[in-house]
């Protein structure tokens, strides 16, 4: 088995780990990571037994699969399979060593989709093996109840960051369409999922993640080619619509609360948030299934219906962990404004003012810049060049269309890529009329005279001068 360098770099700091006393490590594996293959390599090093406990049908088979590729063999304990007790590494279900009692000699528990065995009742399985160390591997070491997974592991081990999986080809760049910050607040979905899907989906094999049955059911009725899988599905039901959808007969999968993790289709590209999104880690679980790369496949798209993205950040963007509560944050500041009633900050997709409950005038002026809510933002090492070139020259003709000034097309440029465009072809008369503009304006709202000269340099880089 040949390792990534990254993926060697956490096998080795594991191992670092255990040597130096920690016996509980938790390795952090964006999705698309290879942490299947971490996995592998560690469990087969060990020379004692192992048991490699996971949550879901799918994982279990997945995992028993990836052992046996790399000459480990294994037995599953699990409902409807054989169990084989003289085989030293098991690949086991939590529920059915719950539910059994069944506990197989180990010096190693290996833990996937680690996050979730915090909870009181499958800490039940560790705690018949205090002697054991502890390997936990997980996309998203947090927790919606806020429970630190510091309780069950000592050491954090970093495998990768997206930055970086997408730069080496094991993500794929996204494009992300989203919906004004206000979405966020109203609590409502910005567009008709359908009409979302149709206008920004390009056809493409989409994950639909939708808060209620009622709602994925009603999405698959209207939907080419799509069915639906939540909670209440069968174990067999579920695996049947998945190999559907990896042979290519399904188009769209529609969901509540089933296929957040441990679903590999890397042929599916769109992922289309029809609900919110309280949580980072149910966050990047659900984007995270359409950024593994495939034959053909150049890009995965996430249309947020929901301002999710206004809240977690772009899919790609890399995040700083931690065994705490927060257990993921983002390594870009979240934006904020302050109130104009009565000075307090606060986070500035709320429309509202959390002290005064002042609320933020929309400027309905404002144009919508894709779609009737959506926008498409672009994700880091995604961006080529001739897309900023192309998005600008579109802003400059709608501009120049409407009469709005070279300003506006700055801001909206921003928005898009979160640096100010290179202005090389805007004229004197131009410069001069955004000038004039601003003085108005700050003259109109009582704002101090340096004022329009301040947002005049932010917009073109230099001082007014010469220009009266």
């Amino acid at each position: 088995m040949i390792l990534r360098t990254y993926q060697q770099t956490a096998v080795d700091d594991t191992l670092a780990a255990w040597k130096a006393g920690a016996r509980a490590v938790l390795v952090v594996a964006p999705t698309g990571a290879g942490k299947t293959v971490i996995l592998s390599d560690l469990v087969r090093r060990e020379a004692g037994g192992v048991v490699v406990i996971a949550h879901r049908r799918e994982l279990i088979g997945q995992t028993a699969a990836a052992l046996r590729r790399v000459g480990v063999d294994c037995g599953t304990i699990a409902p409807g399979t054989a169990y084989r007790p003289t085989v030293p590494v098991q690949v086991a279900s939590v529920q059915t060593l719950l539910a059994r009692g069944t506990r197989p000699r180990a010096g190693l528990i290996v833990l996937d989709e680690a996050h979730h065995y915090v909870a009181d009742t499958w800490r039940d399985v560790l705690a018949a093996y205090p002697e054991a160390r502890t390997l936990g591997l997980t996309a998203t070491p947090q927790r919606a109840d806020g429970r630190p997974l510091g309780d069950v592991f000592e050491r954090l081990v970093v495998a990768a960051q997206y930055s970086q999986l997408v730069r080496d080809g094991h993500l794929v760049p996204c494009r992300v369409f989203q919906p004004p910050p206000d979405t966020l607040e109203s609590g409502e979905l910005a567009l008709d999922p359908v009409a979302a899907y149709e206008q920004h989906g390009g056809g493409g094999q989409a994950f639909a993640f939708t808060s209620s049955i009622k709602l994925a059911t009603e999405l698959a009725d209207k939907l080419p080619s799509a069915e639906v899988v939540s909670a209440r599905s069968t174990g067999r039901d579920r695996l049947e619509a998945l190999r559907r959808f990896k042979a290519g007969e399904t188009r769209v999968l529609t969901n509540v609360y089933a296929l957040t993790e441990g679903v590999d289709v890397p042929a599916a590209s769109v992922c289309l948030l029809a609900r919110g999104v309280g949580h980072a880690g149910a966050y990047l679980q659900m984007v995270g299934r359409v950024l593994r790369p495939a034959p053909g496949k150049t890009t995965a798209t996430v249309i947020d219906l929901s301002g999710a993205t206004h809240l977690h950040g772009l899919p790609t963007e890399d995040r700083i962990y931690s065994l705490d509560g927060d257990g993921i944050t983002r390594t870009s500041a979240t934006p904020v404004r302050q109130c104009l009633k009565c000075g307090a900050v606060a986070e500035a997709w709320k429309r509202k003012c959390p002290e005064c409950g002042y609320e933020h005038p929309i400027d309905e002026k404002r144009p919508r810049i894709y779609s009737l809510e959506l926008r498409q933002v672009y994700d880091g090492p995604s961006t080529a060049r001739d897309a900023k070139m192309a998005e600008y020259q579109r802003l400059r003709a709608l501009a120049r269309d409407r009469g709005w000034s070279i300003g506006w097309v700055v801001r909206e440029y921003r928005k898009l890529f979160d640096e100010p465009p290179r202005l090389g072809d805007v004229t004197r008369a131009e410069k001069a009329a955004e000038l004039a503009h601003l003085r108005k304006f700050a003259a109109s709202k009582g704002y101090a005279p340096g004022w329009a000269a301040h947002r005049y340099r932010q917009a073109f880089g230099v001082w007014p001068r010469g220009l009266g």
